[in-house]
């Protein structure tokens, strides 16, 4: 069980927009990772199929939040991906798919998402070590989003009830649902 998942359902009244996030996208959060966790420590066509799904959902995410012109967006990753995928020798989609939110103008939900993988890339980035496994990891060791996501903290911290925080809820819960159905429709494509 994920520890979004093992917090206390209430009317969110006195806890933080981190929480109420955590436990508001514990479910397609958790979709996500059974989606991408095997591909990781597969094997090396594996890792590439995971650095495929990265590309194509995090090259529409980043040209959303591109649009908005953010004072501080969280910083692009699709390059890293993109170096990584040619030093597999795999091609770099020529296609990803657009990302639209719930709700247009909140990105804080959407850079919550983004932000947040960076903790998920240095659990991979461990798995990897531990697995001594011999491949391109540009993308999963960038420290920025680590930065970035230190830096969203005061405002996520703050405390926040359900109603105030119901278009950051459906923006993380749209980009967490843009990653699941580009993985899903990637997987698919390969299965067939």
């Amino acid at each position: 069980m994920s520890e979004a998942a093992r917090m206390p359902a209430t009317d969110a009244v006195g806890r933080t927009i981190r929480e109420i996030l955590k436990h508001g996208t514990a479910a397609e959060h958790d979709m996500l990772d059974a989606r991408l966790g095997s591909l990781v420590l597969a094997d090396r066509d594996g890792y590439a199929q995971f650095l495929d799904i990265q590309y194509r959902a995090r090259r529409g995410v980043e040209r959303w939040l591109e649009a908005r012109a953010l004072g501080d967006p969280p910083p692009p990753q699709s390059d890293l991906v993109a170096r990584d995928l040619a030093s597999l020798g795999q091609a770099i989609p020529a296609e990803a798919p657009d990302f639209t939110a719930a709700d247009d103008e909140d990105t804080l939900g959407v850079c919550w998402v983004l932000a947040g993988s960076a903790l998920g890339n240095r659990a991979i980035l461990a798995r990897l070590a531990k697995a001594q496994a011999d491949v391109p990891t540009a993308f999963l060791a960038d420290p920025r989003m680590g930065q970035y996501w230190r830096s969203m903290l005061p405002a996520l911290t703050r405390p926040c009830n359900s109603r105030d925080c119901e278009s950051i809820l459906r923006a993380a819960r749209s980009t967490f649902t843009h990653f699941n159905l580009v993985a899903s429709h990637c997987l698919v494509i390969k299965a067939a």
